[in-house]
């Protein structure tokens, strides 16, 4: 069984430091309103009313 170095395990560590941080970044940036697109607009066109049976 070959032991990990701890030169690679540091270095695995602050690359998943790295990509977590890049991750959350693009999801904040993402959800900004200033930067989402007014062309994905959803509108309804009809109304649904959904019922449930009566069980007895």
């Amino acid at each position: 069984m070959n032991p990990t170095s701890n030169r690679t395990r540091i270095a695995g560590f602050l690359f998943s430091i790295f990509m977590s941080t890049v991750v959350l970044g693009a999801t904040v940036l993402s959800m900004q309103p200033a930067l989402a697109t007014d062309t994905a607009r959803i509108v309804a066109l009809e109304h649904v009313t959904v019922t449930a049976p009566a069980l007895n």
